[in-house]
């Protein structure tokens, strides 16, 4: 199968779960609003190294989970807000849920290390790599 077709398919089947998990959120007024949340990004090369840029605020940092699977790469983490029960809300805009990104890795050869750092509300993650065989 083509690489194109491939990451066509991927990004297919990413949009799919998306609307899915979306579908399985609580209505706009209820106050434990969850659903599948979708980070901005910006991903570059620089050097021998890819560095991503996720907008997430309001997660809980302990949660970040990264996860490579050959030359996908795979986010999420969690976005909770402190909303006791009872007040009167006049508006709620503000959601929660699980961010969730899915990034096909540019082949600049074998992966040496992934690293990420969390401030002001933006993961960065490093990504190195070794050498091309």
């Amino acid at each position: 199968m083509e690489i194109s077709r491939l990451v066509e398919l991927r990004a297919r089947l990413e949009k799919a779960l998306l609307e899915y998990l979306k579908g399985r959120s609580k209505p706009e007024n209820d106050p434990e609003k969850v659903g599948c949340l979708d980070p901005s990004m910006d991903v570059y090369i620089d050097g021998e190294r890819q560095l991503i840029f996720l907008e997430t605020p309001d997660i809980i940092e302990d949660s970040i989970n990264i996860e490579l699977s050959g030359q996908i790469l795979s986010f999420s983490a969690e976005k909770k807000l402190d909303r006791p029960y009872g007040r009167k809300y006049l508006q709620m805009e503000r959601s929660v849920g699980t961010y969730f990104k899915s990034i096909s890795l540019e082949d600049d050869g074998p992966v040496k290390s992934i690293s990420h750092s969390y401030k002001y509300g933006v993961i960065k993650i490093e990504i190195e790599y070794g050498e091309k065989k």
